[in-house]
């Protein structure tokens, strides 16, 4: 597959993309960035790979979104091309926070993706309307979802690094030195891009994952209720915010599914629920060091090593091929009650049998054969539980509550645990020992309805609406309350850390905890939940690790002396 060459702001290198057609993919050989605008079709493909350009964020290890959190920490690392090298080391810095630096590189890979995805965006909104023979309506539309994805880096880099440079215009020969902008400033071009994009993208689409007015209200929503927090910001935001949450769970376009594990289920990824995502599929898989990899790894991260363990192998397509990159905290299992909430079982996996037959301790072991259990964290489980499981299943190991945590730093565990099973690929192959080299298909959900209720909530939390915060949390409470039980709450219950368990309940593990901490200024909850977090921070959180540091290459690379957050 061609690749075309983009100037990546701030490194003045040229980075090389796979540019795939979005929603329907097709051989893009002999387009290049100099005809990609030419005529209509070039035009079409030039914004369907601003789309495309997500993936490089979702690819490979999207470490800034999950470590370091309450709900995610690290576990034991995997060596990649036979060496765990700075795998391990960006890992620790970014889940310990202590040692994190300029050099780490998943800080420098977010951000070098957003800025060359943003000058995507940039090509595709300044040239739409001067294509030659193009349907202006048509321009409007397609600058519209440009607009709304470059919101989207411009999000991701104003909350991870603080001030940035914007950057609007194409860039077709080197920079040589950038100017960050305020937060405010960036802001505001988040919102104008957004606006940008209601007014111009339609309010349905028959191609699913292009951007529609419902995505647009819903970021909106969540933009407006993040600045609410800010110095700059005020009550009129949460006020937008609370009102275009109510326009998309209002507007009938979307529906929360009956069951919550429905959502989750792989040939449902399109489904009612979901508002707005990045998407995969088998033929549109990149090349990496000549093998068809370069999917996401959504479904891999959250495990542990259970192919190594007899009844198990590296192939295994029931369980895939699961390592302990993002692990959850013990902190996260305590925040559901495991006989009310459907939630708990539609987010872990409690139980793993056999795949194949074995041999454990010089006895064979079935296919099929029960080999783990690991008994609900809140739910009685009694020695003669244990014996009784036992006898009915000889080959089972129950491990316990107290052992859910890491085996290494002395932390004492058992490094196995309730998996993350939500994001299961049956259709994922085996993926091969580099970095990046995952094979899910499936879609990565940015936003959808039921996080839109909870952003209403918190927004007329802020309020001090505490009942109409209620109601909106209760909706999605119902539809995750088993039968026969009740998980209603009142306007007493809301405060913003309940929000956050809320949100950790029915988000888990969707690239979301560490931005929700940082809106609302609660890293401290990860520095009291995370181990690792808070054996390496006996005085706590500290006001700098609410930003990233600045890559060291792009201030290196800049000839007028760009700044370094402070404290890095």
């Amino acid at each position: 597959m061609k690749k075309i060459f983009y100037i990546l702001i701030l490194i003045l290198v040229l980075g090389n993309f796979s540019c795939k057609k979005y929603l329907q993919e097709e051989n893009l050989s002999g387009i290049t960035s100099t005809n990609y605008y030419t005529n209509t079709a070039g035009y079409e493909s030039l914004v369907n790979s601003c789309y495309g350009s997500l993936r490089s964020t979702y690819n490979a290890d999207p470490f800034l979104f999950e470590y370091g959190t309450d709900v995610t920490t690290r576990g034991d690392q995997e060596a990649v091309s036979g060496t765990l090298g700075d795998r391990q080391t960006r890992a620790i810095a970014l889940d310990e926070y202590n040692t994190l630096a300029a050099d780490n590189s998943g800080v420098s890979a977010t951000f070098n993706s957003c800025y060359s995805g943003i000058q995507r965006c940039n090509t595709a909104i300044n040239r739409g309307p001067s294509v030659p023979g193009i349907d202006l309506a048509l321009a409007k539309k397609r600058v519209g979802e440009a607009s709304f994805i470059r919101a989207y880096y411009y999000y991701l880099l104003v909350e991870n690094w603080g001030r940035v440079p914007i950057v609007t215009e194409e860039i077709s020969s080197p920079i040589t030195h950038f100017t960050p902008s305020e937060e405010k400033d960036v802001y505001n071009l988040i919102i104008s891009d957004l606006n940008t994009a209601l007014s111009n993208v339609d309010e349905t689409t028959t191609d699913f994952g292009r951007v529609t007015k419902g995505a647009a209200r819903h970021f909106l929503a969540l933009i407006y209720l993040t600045r609410g927090y800010k110095s700059y910001g005020s009550s009129a935001d949460f006020t937008q915010a609370a009102q275009l949450a109510d326009q998309v769970i209002n507007s009938g376009t979307y529906t929360l599914l009956p069951n919550f594990a429905d959502v989750f289920k792989p040939a449902n990824q399109q489904n009612k629920e979901i508002i707005w995502s990045v998407q995969y599929d088998a033929k549109s898989l990149g090349l990496y060091n000549g093998a068809k990899t370069l999917g996401n790894g959504q479904n891999i991260f959250f495990g542990w090593r259970i192919w190594q363990q007899p009844g198990f192998y590296e192939g295994d397509p029931v369980y895939n091929r699961r390592i302990a990159d993002f692990m959850p905290t013990q902190y996260v299992y305590t925040l559901f009650n495991t006989t009310k909430d459907a939630r708990y079982d539609g987010t872990f996996l409690s139980q793993f049998y056999a795949s194949q037959a074995a041999t454990l301790n010089g006895k064979p072991v079935a296919k099929g054969d029960l080999r783990f259990y690991f008994p609900k964290w809140d739910q009685t489980f009694s020695a003669a539980d244990e014996a009784a499981l036992k006898l009915a299943n000889p080959n089972v190991q129950v491990i316990r509550f107290d052992q859910w945590k890491q085996n290494f730093s002395n932390i004492g565990g058992a490094e196995m645990f309730p998996m993350v099973n939500k994001f299961y690929d049956p259709s994922a192959v085996l993926p091969g020992a580099q970095s990046n080299s995952y094979t899910s298909t499936r879609d990565v959900f940015i936003f959808r309805l039921a996080e839109t209720y909870l952003i209403a909530a918190e927004a007329y939390f802020k309020l001090g609406q505490n009942n109409i915060a209620a109601d909106r949390i209760n909706v999605i409470r119902t539809r995750a309350t088993l039968p026969g039980q009740n998980m209603q709450i009142t306007a007493s219950d809301i405060n913003v850390d309940f929000i956050l368990d809320e949100r950790a309940r029915e988000l888990e593990g969707e690239f979301k905890r560490w931005l929700d901490l940082k809106r609302t200024h609660k890293l401290d909850r990860a520095f009291t939940n995370n181990l690792l977090t808070k054996q390496a921070n006996p005085g706590g959180v500290i006001d700098k690790y609410y930003l990233r540091p600045i890559p060291q290459s792009a201030i290196d690379l800049d000839s007028g002396g760009y700044p370094q957050n402070p404290g890095y």
